[in-house]
Formats: structure tokens, C-alpha cells, sequence
């Protein structure tokens, strides 16, 4: 198994070997995967890799997916994207603070992201631009039995394009086209699912404007509201955090299904040049902790 010092008090380690080339994917990627799913996040630090030794870095967790938002994709790696903090040719402004927020990748999928990955291509030699990561599963386990249990019964919908503000900067629906937004109806999830490798329960909630959450299926909106702010403010709370600071070629995975996180971008000032590339991995549907809950399904389309 890779050297893998833990990090934070639940979770995230930092990998001490191997370094990441063609051969220790091929030979190790099996060991570095059940790290993977120990850590549920892993730190390798300095990789001075290829894009394609990177997408093929993303094979280990699974099938890598292209972003269906086109101007973020990588020009040569169509399963990679780039994140930037610059006003890059053919790019929205708001797109320089993408995944400031709290959430999971893909969420708003049928299938959510299993994995993602970052490599810190242009980090600013100046403090800023960290990565925060919430271990929502360790934030389950810590919660009452009787909570647990009316937890387990809930549903969430979710939808890429939905904002309780359309004019919120973070609005998503300001950069997606009709194409877009047809690949991105409305999704239910159960509010707990189960771990597909590890069969551990873990909470499945993000904010509403950034992760993209309309609410508790079937709560009415005050209520609904209110739960998932308690739950986003215990998910993220001290006890269940890890702070990433970059270093140049730093690559870091975590696991979607467990974990939730947040680029801090907004707080860099745009003349420190970060830029990344990312890669996130297709899942499976999200298995219910209460099999009568129902797993994810497709929602009659919402109106735009």
C-alpha cells in the first residue's frame, strides 16, 4: 500500500510514493485506489506530469467524464477542464470563481461524479486560492440516532441550472446555453446514501445557490431551507475539515460520495495567477440507506 499520512482528524492523507507515471498507475493503481477509499482524499505532492499521464491518473477512480460545459474543457484532453482566476479568452467572468461554495460534483446528475482530481498547474506564491474539504460522512456518523433516522427518509432535488436568485453572481444559469440546460433537468437524490465500495452511510446535501439544491422533497420551503443550512453548517464545521494549501504541482482526489468541498478563489486577489486542471470520474446512482427511499430519479421537468 502507498505511505499515506493522515492529514486531518477524519480523514485526508498525504501520499508519500509513488510518484505518479504510466507504470505506477498500471502497477499501483489498485493499492492507490483502496488508499483512496481510506482518506477519501489523498494529497500527492510535486507531480510534474503530462495532461495525458494526468486523464489517464483519473482512469484508477473510475470512467472519466467531459464537462458538459464547453468552454471549460482542455483543447486537446476532452475529459479535463481548465479552472482559472483569469479572464480566459471566451469565458464569462464568473466562470474565474467557479466552485466557490460548498458542493459535490455533478450532484445534479442522475449519476453523480464518483471522483475528482486537481493539478496545481500556476499556483500564486502568495496566501490564497486554498481548497476546503467537509467529511460529510464523519459528520453522519456523529449525529444523533434519532436525527439519523428521520434523515434517512428524505429526498433532495437538485438541478444544475436552478437558483433561488437568478441574479446572484454565483447563478449558473448565466453561462449555459439551451443545450446545456436540456442535459440537465431536475434530479432527486436520497439525503443519505450508502458508500457503493464501503457500505458507510454519508450525508448527500449542498447549499442551494452553488450546489445547486432546490430543496427537501415534499418539506415546505421554510422548513426545507432551515434543515439544509443545519446540515451544511454541521457538515462544516471544524471537527470535519480539512484547508488544502497549494503547492506548485500538487495533485489532490477526493471522493464526491463522502466528502464536500469549496475553492476559495474570490478570496485571491487577480494578479496572483491560479490555474488547475480537473478531471472528475462517472459514479453510480446514489443507493439509498433505506432501500423504500427509492434511489436517484429523474424529476418531471421543472419550468424555466
Amino acid at each position: 500500500m502507498p505511505i499515506a499520512n493522515r492529514l486531518a482528524a477524519t480523514f485526508a492523507a498525504e501520499v508519500k510514493s509513488p510518484n505518479l507515471t504510466s507504470e505506477t498507475i498500471r502497477e499501483s493503481g489498485r493499492a492507490i485506489y483502496e488508499t483512496y477509499l481510506e482518506h477519501k482524499v489523498l494529497v500527492f505532492r510535486a507531480q510534474d506530469i503530462t495532461a495525458r499521464t494526468f486523464a489517464e491518473f483519473g482512469t484508477i477512480f473510475g470512467r472519466p467524464e467531459e464537462h458538459h460545459v464547453l468552454k471549460l474543457r482542455h483543447p486537446e484532453e476532452p475529459t479535463l477542464t481548465w479552472l482559472s482566476n483569469q479572464n480566459e479568452p471566451g469565458r464569462n467572468k464568473e466562470m474565474k470563481t467557479s466552485g466557490q461554495g460548498w458542493h459535490s460534483d455533478y450532484s445534479y446528475k442522475l449519476v453523480p461524479g464518483s471522483a475528482t482530481m486537481l493539478h496545481g498547474l500556476e499556483i500564486p506564491d502568495t496566501a490564497g486560492g486554498d481548497t476546503l474539504f467537509a467529511d460529510a460522512e464523519a459528520a453522519f456518523a456523529a449525529l444523533p440516532e434519532e436525527r439519523k433516522a428521520y434523515l434517512r427518509t428524505l429526498r433532495v432535488r437538485h438541478q444544475y441550472r436552478w437558483s433561488p436568485d437568478r441574479e446572484d453572481p454565483w447563478a449558473r444559469w448565466k453561462y449555459i446555453g439551451p443545450e446545456e440546460r436540456r442535459q440537465t433537468p431536475e434530479i432527486t437524490h436520497p439525503l443519505v446514501r450508502r458508500h457503493p465500495d464501503t457500505g458507510r452511510e454519508t450525508l448527500f446535501i449542498q447549499p442551494r445557490i452553488i450546489g445547486s439544491v432546490i430543496g427537501i422533497d415534499g418539506l415546505p420551503e421554510d422548513e426545507s431551507t432551515a434543515l439544509i443550512d443545519e446540515l451544511i453548517a454541521h457538515i462544516t464545521s471544524d471537527d470535519f475539515v480539512y484547508r488544502h494549501k497549494w503547492s506548485p504541482l500538487d495533485v489532490v482526489v477526493w471522493d464526491n460520495r463522502c466528502v464536500l468541498h469549496s475553492a476559495t478563489t474570490k478570496d485571491l486577489d487577480e494578479k496572483h495567477v491560479r490555474r488547475l486542471l480537473r478531471l472528475t470520474t462517472s459514479g453510480s446512482a446514489v443507493t439509498p440507506s433505506l432501500p423504500e427511499v427509492g434511489h436517484s430519479r429523474r424529476s418531471p421537468d421543472s419550468s424555466d
